[in-house]
C-alpha cells in the first residue's frame, strides 16, 4: 500500500488569514486517514442549526464535506494546537477550540462544535421495536461515537508537539 500525499492548506490557510479550503475529495482523504472519519453534525456556538457532514482526520485537520463523494471540503479545521473537549453547551457534542495552545500571531482562534449522530440517523431505523429500547440504544450509540470521536481528535491534536 502507497502513500498519498495529499494537498495540504497554505500557510495562509493554516493561520486562519483566508477563507480558501484545499480542494482535497472525500475518496483521496478516506484512503489515507486510518479509518478516521464518518457522519458528524456540524453546528456553530451562535448559528445552532445543526448540518450533516461526512468528516475525515489527517494530518492535524478535519476536513469535512456534504458526503464521502464530494469533490471538495465544506472546510477545513486546523487541529494543530486544538483544544478538545466535550461540550458543556451542547448535549453529545464535542468542541474545538483552534490556536488555543498556540500564541504565534495570526492564528485563527475559533469554537467548532460537532456532535455525533443519533442511531437512527446513521443506522437507520428500527421498525416494531420498543421505543424504549430504541432510545437507549440510540443513546449507547451516540455516546460510543462521541468517545470515538473525542480520542480520534485528541491523538491528532498531540501530535502538534510531537517531534516528526
Amino acid at each position: 500500500l502507497g502513500f498519498l500525499t495529499l494537498p495540504l492548506p497554505s500557510t495562509e490557510d493554516q493561520m486562519g488569514n483566508s477563507s480558501s479550503v484545499p480542494q482535497v475529495r472525500a475518496k483521496d482523504v478516506k484512503r489515507v486517514c486510518d479509518g478516521n472519519f464518518g457522519w458528524l453534525q456540524k453546528r456553530g456556538l451562535t448559528n445552532t442549526q445543526q448540518q450533516k457532514r461526512w468528516c475525515a482526520v489527517h494530518d492535524l485537520h478535519l476536513y469535512y464535506y456534504e458526503s464521502p463523494r464530494s469533490e471538495e471540503p465544506k472546510g477545513v479545521v486546523n487541529l494543530r494546537g486544538a483544544i478538545v473537549s466535550v461540550s458543556k453547551r451542547a448535549k453529545m457534542s464535542l468542541e474545538i477550540e483552534t490556536g488555543a495552545l498556540i500564541s504565534e500571531k495570526g492564528t485563527e482562534k475559533r469554537t467548532y462544535v460537532f456532535c455525533t449522530m443519533g442511531a437512527e440517523e446513521s443506522r437507520g431505523r428500527m421498525d416494531g421495536a420498543n421505543p424504549d429500547e430504541v432510545k437507549r440504544k440510540q443513546l449507547n450509540h451516540a455516546k460510543k461515537e462521541l468517545e470515538r470521536w473525542k480520542k480520534i481528535l485528541q491523538e491528532e491534536t498531540a501530535k502538534t508537539f510531537t517531534p516528526a
